[in-house]
């Protein structure tokens, strides 16, 4: 974690103590808290936490508008039972909707009721970011989608700081066309 988005001595030490339990129970938690929303109790800062510079989790400071927004990468798409569909998310939450998603695409959800309020297509031309690896936090446009095999997983040619690397597709979240829908930097 690098908490140089927090700007006080005090709010950093209240934000290490929030997440310090969290890190010692299990460390795959990491992954999982990207782009969650953290409010500092005696502060009226809102922060994200998002991949960036390399760095799994950075807070920046979001306006309050913002707070009830979230990225959700969808992970999964299940049909139940009388034939209604299950969205699973990355960070674990899962809801009964019609919205016409797939696996690979971004809702913008809203929190905490988890309402989709958009859904960003993962697919040619769109913005994306990357979440984890050396590269997590760079921003940029996918140029092509390679379908996977059974061995060989569903990969993604990007275009970000004038290089174009092909990357696994479970390590990008479209973000949006030609902005983010959501505050990330």
């Amino acid at each position: 974690i690098d908490a140089d988005g927090v700007k006080s001595l005090q709010e950093k030490e209240k934000f290490f103590n929030f997440f310090k339990n969290y890190f010692e129970l299990e460390q795959d938690l990491v992954l999982e808290l990207y782009n969650d929303v953290v409010e500092l109790e005696g502060s009226n800062k809102t922060y994200r936490l998002v991949p960036q510079d390399g760095t799994l989790l950075k807070p920046i400071e979001i306006e309050d508008s913002e707070k009830t927004k979230k990225f959700a990468l969808v992970k999964s798409k299940t049909t139940i039972k009388n034939g209604k569909t299950q969205i699973g998310f990355h960070d674990g939450k899962t809801l009964i909707d019609d919205t016409a998603v797939s696996v690979g695409d971004t809702c913008v959800l809203q929190i905490p009721d988890i309402k989709i309020l958009s859904v960003i297509k993962l697919e040619k031309g769109m913005n994306c970011l990357i979440t984890k690896g050396v590269n997590a936090g760079k921003i940029g446009k996918i140029d092509e989608i390679k379908e996977g095999t059974f061995n060989i997983p569903k990969s993604i040619d990007i275009t970000f700081d004038d290089r174009q690397i092909e990357i696994p597709a479970r390590l990008v979240m479209p973000i949006g066309k030609s902005e983010p829908e959501i505050k990330i930097r």
